[in-house]
């Protein structure tokens, strides 16, 4: 499982997806499962039906997302968080 992230991962870094072309009966069963996650309250807060909301859910599956990463960026570990490992380590 983790190798098939990992290359998922890879080619989502480097450009090389397709686009959804149709939502498939086990897609659209998934996005009604997260819908009712979501439930009545959490409709209202967005002020949205369930039927605009699938709509809305779907359509942002179909038009996919622009993933920018910034070459320059560096991982900077937060120094709090790796004093009890150093101090367990010596």
């Amino acid at each position: 499982m983790a190798r098939k992230l990992a290359v998922a991962a890879w080619y989502l870094m480097m450009g090389r997806w397709t686009t959804l072309e149709e939502i498939n009966r086990a897609l659209s069963l998934k996005v009604g499962k997260i819908i009712s996650q979501v439930g009545v309250a959490g409709l209202k807060r967005l002020n949205k039906t369930r039927k605009a909301f699938r709509e809305e859910v779907c359509q942002s599956l179909r038009s996919g997302r622009d993933y920018v990463l910034d070459p320059n960026k560096m991982f900077v570990p937060k120094s709090s968080a790796e004093e009890p490992i150093m101090a367990a380590l010596a």
